[in-house]
């Protein structure tokens, strides 16, 4: 069992102090039980997601699809964590492109959204929950963009030569491994993006119901979801249709086939009755 460490408050009122975020994102999920099981000596504050204070003053939040948040974290602990989550099972890589920044300045008059700051009254687990999901989320996306576009771009040859020949170029065997990628990627996208949901601290609380929303829309998460859903379906649609024509080519084949073969089994027969008739003493 899990046990969070009881604390009031990671930067009271009145206490002035930035802070640097770094957000990367590991593709694959994280078991967070099992990083804690295997790494006990991290101090816990939170649970689902998984807040740490592995140094004093220092955060680190780790949600399950991936995301990891690091509150002024030396680089030597980035590092550090890195290679713990690298020897969890399921989690294939680090994805350094994937990477984002944020400054969060605590002790200010009220809770602000920048464009690329926030500042808070005062931090609390519940508002670093929030700020550290929305910039999990960010980076999340990140990676999803760069998967779905790079579908799309293997798509963009066999459309291309379709548009404009009218025919199927790539080999039945190139165009299944196409549909095939196109098809893992779009299961991989929508099983994280469930994760998407808003966090229960906003169901509670109005000020925080606020916070999460200024964050959600300064990072244009709604947006962004959007157009990915739009490029998967056009991903769905696009392998659906190759599915199609691969299935109609193939019976075109056959067809040719069998009329190939009724043709030839005329010539025989006629071939025959001629050879019959040419040279009766055959018979």
């Amino acid at each position: 069992m899990i046990r969070e460490t009881p604390f009031h408050s990671l930067a009271p009122p009145g206490e002035h102090r930035a802070f640097s975020l770094q957000a990367d994102y590991f593709d694959g999920q994280i078991d967070l039980k099992a990083f804690c099981a295997v790494h006990p000596h991290h101090r816990i504050l939170g649970t689902n997601p998984l807040v740490l204070e592995p140094q004093k003053g220092s955060f680190v939040f780790l949600s399950r699809f991936g995301g990891v948040v690091f509150w002024d974290c030396p680089e030597a602990l980035i590092r550090q964590i890195h290679e713990e989550l690298k020897s969890l099972p399921g989690l294939s890589r680090l994805e350094e492109q994937a990477r984002d920044f944020l400054v969060v300045r605590v002790g200010a008059a009220e809770d602000v959204v920048g464009f690329s700051e926030v500042q808070l009254r005062e931090l609390t687990l519940d508002k670093l929950r929030i700020v550290s999901l929305t910039l999990a989320q960010s980076v999340a996306l990140d990676h999803f963009e760069v998967a779905v576009s790079r579908a799309m771009a293997r798509f963009q040859p066999v459309v291309g030569a379709l548009s404009h020949q009218g025919k199927l170029l790539p080999p039945h065997r190139e165009v299944l491994r196409i549909v095939g990628f196109a098809m893992e990627v779009r299961a991989a996208v929508l099983e994280n993006l469930t994760l998407f949901d808003d966090p229960p601290e906003t169901w509670e609380s109005e000020s925080l119901a606020h916070l999460d929303s200024a964050l959600y829309g300064q990072f244009d998460l709604d947006e962004r979801l959007g157009a990915i859903k739009e490029k998967l379906a056009y991903l769905q649609d696009a392998g659906a249709t190759f599915l199609g024509l691969l299935e109609t080519r193939k019976n075109q084949r056959l067809e040719w086939a069998i009329i190939l073969l009724i043709v030839v089994e005329i010539f025989l027969s006629v071939g025959k009755d001629l050879f019959r008739f040419l040279f009766p003493i055959a018979r």
